[in-house]
């Protein structure tokens, strides 16, 4: 029987095949499509219903307008050429005082504020302290002032949102957003060798031109100024060049208030001193209920000064200052020095394992104790190096070893090789005389000084006066 092949059914499958190779794909999308449009519709129902983005944004819109009408724009012009800078600031009191950077105020001939509402004031500098980077401005309107509410008492922590205010690259009245990244840095190269740290590192977008300018908590709370960043270029901190990178730093407010109180009182600043010497960084401390501390150790407690008064022993170990932790001698450095002598300060201190509450009336800071950081503020402001040497007549005498091209010292006419004979009214023969003479009368924070030089190779004959200027 002959057997009959046919190609229907393989027709069939092919056309089958072919149908749902088409087809299917425009199914499935069309599937795709509708549960899409059912997800966009419940997103949209639950945006409507939920608006706690909306709060957020009407919270956020709040500060903005609390915080902004004390925020102030500062601009500088200094005797170079004409050349100007420009910085924030922000209202201290309704008495006209404005507070910002001492570094953006720095060789200042005029200094002019506008406030937010468009009016432009000038500004006097009622002093200024390089070793916080604190400045006091002062305005002589009294209407229209609104002072920025102060965190007192109440400490930031890690996490925490924060909103930096200021003009970034000139653009007046910005507000950037982020959280503490960290407490108790301290960036080498933010205030040079000399400068007090312990700040607050947050991620909030700073810029040149922020300088100075508030840093508030979510409740519009000043804890803070920023003062400086971290770049790809130069991670140790910087004041005046590059662009944010995601790390900036500020002030914390435990060390502002004191200063401010003290240049406005007084237009200068007297260290506080308690006469304890302690290890650099710091140690972790458990407590019996688990908690850890940080702190740092006392090695040595000078005989009846201020803290041997009190009763503070060698081998304790301090981790709060007024309420703040202290978080590296850096941190403990910076609590101390921003009070002045006389003022009582409150510590916690850790002794056998028991936290014990001592309070210590703080001392003068003496100035052997400020000679290092001098040095270091003199490089940085004037861009000079000194040391001592030895003449041909036996005598020493302060050489100028080094000058910084473009520096304040450079433009004043100071050069490496000449011999400093005396700064102001004081004779200068060694390296700790011209720190005590720069120091004592003020150059420093505010003022002018006449530098006698002459050249090391033939004194007599070169000397000449050369007039320094650091204003502030």
């Amino acid at each position: 029987m002959r057997r009959f092949v046919t190609l229907a059914p393989a027709f069939v499958v092919m056309a089958t095949t072919v149908t749902v190779l088409l087809v299917a794909p425009a199914a499935v999308r069309r599937i795709g499509h509708a549960n899409t449009a059912v997800e966009v519709a419940f997103a949209r129902q639950t945006i409507e219903e939920d608006d706690i983005l909306a709060r957020l944004d009407r919270a956020v819109g709040a500060i903005a307008q609390a915080v902004e009408p004390s925020v102030v724009h500062i601009d500088v012009r200094t005797p170079d050429a004409g050349r100007s800078t420009t910085g924030s600031g922000w209202i201290f009191d309704t008495n006209g005082h404005i507070v910002t950077n001492s570094h953006v105020v720095r060789g200042a001939e005029q200094v002019r504020v506008e406030f937010y509402d468009g009016r432009v004031e000038r500004a006097v500098v009622v002093g200024a302290d390089p070793f916080t980077d604190i400045a006091v401005l002062k305005v002589a309107v009294t209407d229209g002032l609104f002072p920025v509410n102060m965190a007192i008492g109440t400490l930031p922590h890690k996490g925490e949102r924060v909103f930096a205010f200021g003009s970034p690259f000139g653009f007046k009245f910005s507000m950037s957003e982020g959280i503490v990244s960290g407490l108790g840095r301290n960036p080498q190269g933010s205030l040079g060798l000399g400068g007090y740290t312990n700040f607050i590192q947050t991620d909030a977008a700073v810029n040149p031109g922020n300088s100075g300018g508030p840093l508030v908590n979510i409740r519009g709370e000043l804890v803070g100024m920023n003062v400086a960043i971290a770049t790809g270029k130069d991670s140790q901190g910087t004041q005046e060049t590059g662009d944010s990178a995601g790390i900036s730093f500020a002030i914390p407010v435990g060390t502002i208030g004191p200063i401010v109180d003290q240049l406005i009182e007084t237009g200068g600043i007297s260290r506080g001193f308690v006469g304890v010497r302690f290890q650099e960084g710091a140690d972790w401390l458990s407590l019996p209920d688990g908690r850890e501390l940080r702190g740092v150790r006392v090695t040595e407690v000078i005989a009846e000064g201020p803290a041997s008064k009190a009763g503070l022993q060698s081998g304790d170990t301090i981790v709060r200052i007024q309420g703040y932790p202290v978080t590296g001698s850096d941190a403990l450095s910076s609590l101390i020095s921003s009070g002045r002598a006389g003022d009582e300060i409150g510590i916690e201190a850790m002794r056998a394992g028991e936290l014990l509450p001592i309070t210590i009336r703080l001392g003068e800071m003496p100035i052997e104790n400020m000679l290092e950081r001098i040095a270091g503020q003199l490089d940085r402001q004037l861009g000079i190096r000194v040391h001592t040497v030895y003449k041909d007549d036996g005598g020493r005498g302060v050489a100028i070893m080094s000058v910084r091209d473009g520096s304040i010292g450079d433009r004043a006419g100071l050069r490496p090789g000449q011999l400093v004979e005396r700064v102001g009214s004081q004779r200068v023969s060694s390296g700790i005389d011209l720190y005590e003479a720069v120091y004592g009368q003020g150059l420093l924070s505010r003022g002018e000084l006449g530098f006698v030089v002459s050249n090391l190779d033939n004194p007599g004959r070169s000397r000449q006066t050369v007039p320094v200027r650091i204003y502030p």
